[in-house]
């Protein structure tokens, strides 16, 4: 456990982080933290987890032990150390973050965070995770750095939305035009804490990383239609060797952490027989992303530009509460 120093909310009041497998052991005390229904308030259905499989990851699959499986007769193994870290206040869940260690290239994947909403500002946010920074580095000593996905938004969408809204004072926003400003507002906090966008250097526009279908359960036919775009994002660990001399390598090493290591092992592992299809499906269309982007000249720099920066402001002005 780590106690958060200064002071928080309406009333100040001790707060402090405790992370499973380490102070929260079981089923019974993750779930008594309230984390669950926290996460399911902070998240829309379509980017949640099941209960019980978040409920899998953190206490019985991902704890830092070699899985083997065998596709096709190709032997393969993966190894992830999955944690949650629970932002307390009375012994109740007011933020997490749940992260994903793979051994396999020392590279953290942030899963999600969050804060309550009722707890957001007083730079509790960007307390809480550097907080989690400090705590990941200490379990994973060998971790070269975090990376993310973040969804794409659309600039000259966000810019006719925002401009509108200044024009005719309308509210509330269309569920299209939340998520568009969403988008901005989820990719510019973790701009904030530092991250990086990998991107073309020659247009300098963020590379898109397309995901596969996580669900392999649903027939072949419909795996096209699960799949989506991210950006990537970047975050090297405190002291790790300058990224940018070798951004084109660590695009491909991020990827495949993320799309293979990390998602297509863990769900073919679950039924090697049955999802053979599914794994030569998920790796093609990895192989296919990674081949689209070898002929670009890779660069890592920050997401947001000054332009976006000055549609943030205006956003602003605007004083609507949109949660993220």
């Amino acid at each position: 456990m780590r106690v958060l120093d200064g002071s928080y909310g309406d009333e100040p009041q001790p707060l402090d982080i405790v992370v499973t497998r380490q102070d929260v052991l079981d089923e019974a005390s993750f779930r008594s933290t309230g984390v669950l229904e926290l996460y399911e308030h902070l998240f829309p259905a379509i980017e949640r987890d099941s209960p019980d499989d978040i409920l899998r990851w953190l206490l019985s699959d991902d704890v830092g032990g070699i899985r083997h499986f065998s596709v096709g007769g190709q032997e393969m193994s993966y190894r992830l150390d999955s944690r949650c870290f629970i932002l307390r206040a009375t012994g109740r869940a007011i933020g997490l973050g749940f992260f994903t260690y793979d051994h396999a290239s020392d590279m953290i994947f942030c899963n999600h965070v969050g804060i309550g909403k009722t707890w957001r500002g007083n730079g509790l946010a960007r307390a809480f995770y550097r907080e989690l920074v400090d705590m990941l580095d200490a379990l994973f000593p060998r971790n070269v750095g975090v990376v993310l996905e973040v969804e794409p938004f659309d600039r000259d969408r966000v810019a006719a939305i925002t401009a509108d809204l200044e024009q005719t004072g309308r509210r509330p926003l269309a569920a299209a035009e939340q998520d568009q400003i969403g988008r901005l507002l989820r990719v510019s906090w973790y701009d904030r804490l530092g991250y990086s966008v990998f991107c073309d250097a020659r247009t300098m526009r963020p590379l898109a990383c397309r995901s596969p279908c996580l669900d392999p359960s649903l027939p072949s036919s419909a795996w096209a239609a699960g799949e989506e775009d991210y950006w990537l994002m970047w975050q090297p660990r405190t002291g790790a060797p300058d990224a940018e001399a070798r951004a084109g390598p660590l695009w491909r090493k991020v990827a495949t952490a993320i799309y293979v290591e990390i998602l297509a092992k863990s769900l073919v592992a679950l039924d090697p027989d049955g999802r053979r299809g599914y794994w030569d499906y998920a790796t093609a269309l990895v192989a296919g992303t990674l081949q689209r982007s070898a002929a670009s000249d890779v660069h890592l720099a920050r997401c947001l530009h000054d332009d976006d920066r000055a549609l943030l402001t205006r956003w602003r002005r605007l004083a609507i509460d949109l949660p993220i």
